[in-house]
């Protein structure tokens, strides 16, 4: 047997005015998004995520929001393989800013198993019947064929926890108010098992 083995990276200003001399307050919100596009119908394994994610502290529940992030998947059959297997590993997930040292940390998880950047999470696996969640890649054709197939998913991010200054632990609500950004990259790394014939 061989196997062929793909990688893949996935990866409110607020302005306060009072005006003239009467009691009248305005406040506006600016929201923005980083905008980039790509197009790849060609790679073995292809993972576009479906939007961005933005998270929001609310003072009530002493915790920022959870995001459902979409993504879709495509892969390309390879001809004969037998088994086919998906994994997924954390590789960055810090938010920070300028203003200060505190960081974010961003949790995300796959069908509520927590992603770390040490071990994959098997997110597919023919020979141990596991689907949930891409159940359109378990047809024999959509990894044996030659064709390509997709799928859509979606991981759970969260805000999981905060630093103050990069290494000592804090909670959200000591943390001064502010804008934290960075880039969450997930790597998803797809395995088909193919027979070797002998010459």
């Amino acid at each position: 047997m061989k196997k062929l083995t793909l990688s893949g990276y996935v990866f409110a200003a607020i302005v306060f005015a009072s005006c003239n001399a009467s009691a009248d307050v305005t406040a506006s919100a600016t929201a923005s998004w980083d905008a980039s596009a790509s197009k790849d119908t060609i790679s073995s394994l292809v993972v576009t995520p479906m939007k961005s994610l933005n998270f929001q502290y609310s003072e009530g529940l002493e915790a920022f929001n959870t995001q459902e992030g979409a993504f879709d998947i495509s892969i390309q059959g390879q001809s004969g393989a037998t088994d086919f297997m998906l994994t997924s590993k954390l590789i960055s997930s810090t938010l920070t800013r300028n203003t200060d040292d505190s960081t974010l940390e961003v949790g995300v998880s796959w069908n509520g198993e927590p992603l770390s950047k040490s071990i994959a999470v098997t997110m597919f696996d023919t020979a141990n019947n596991v689907t949930a969640g891409l159940d359109s890649l378990a047809l024999s054709s959509a990894y044996t064929g030659t064709a390509r197939t997709t799928a859509h998913g979606a991981f759970n991010f969260s805000i999981a926890s905060a630093t103050s200054d990069g290494s000592t632990s804090a909670p959200f609500k000591e943390l001064n108010d502010g804008y934290w950004d960075g880039d969450v990259r997930v790597q998803f790394t797809a395995v088909w098992t193919v027979p070797v014939t002998s010459s």
